[in-house]
């Protein structure tokens, strides 16, 4: 009886603890669950903040604004931005994934030079992409304000 009853608990907890990872796991991913497959979970960003430099580095504008924060470099197959984050809609996630900040961009090319214009340096800027497991930003639009 004392091993049917040792058994039993040793179930019991491994079944509570089970559920329990199950539990954590789905709750991890905003917009995970039932019908998220091959999404990673991942739900639309809204990125504001103002681009510094286009053609630069981070490690140059942390240099020239050592008391700037929240600066990433969006890098893109032609070039690189760097970019002061003001606010995210998705900010937990944001920053689990954009750490460090530098991050590699997917987007049409228009996309790319209307954010890398001069035109838009030190202007409001939201992105409007997903940021995924890899550190990718997908954009896929981008509104300029000012």
């Amino acid at each position: 009886m004392a091993v049917f009853s040792k058994t039993l608990g040793i179930g019991v907890v491994t079944a509570l603890m089970l559920t329990g990872v199950a539990a954590v796991t789905n709750g991890q991913a905003p917009g995970g669950g039932v019908g998220s497959f091959g999404r990673e979970g991942r739900a639309l960003m809204q990125i504001k903040g103002r681009v510094v430099c286009a053609a630069c580095r981070l490690d140059e504008v942390r240099k020239a604004q050592p008391n700037e924060h929240r600066l990433y470099q969006l890098s893109y197959k032609q070039g690189q931005i760097v970019m002061h984050v003001t606010t995210v809609n998705e900010s937990a996630r944001f920053d689990a994934l954009a750490w460090p900040p530098r991050l590699r961009v997917r987007a049409t090319e228009s996309l790319w030079r209307q954010l890398s214009a001069e035109e838009t340096l030190f202007k409001e800027v939201e992105i409007t992409g997903l940021l995924n497991t890899t550190r990718t930003l997908d954009i896929f639009a981008i509104t300029i304000r000012g």
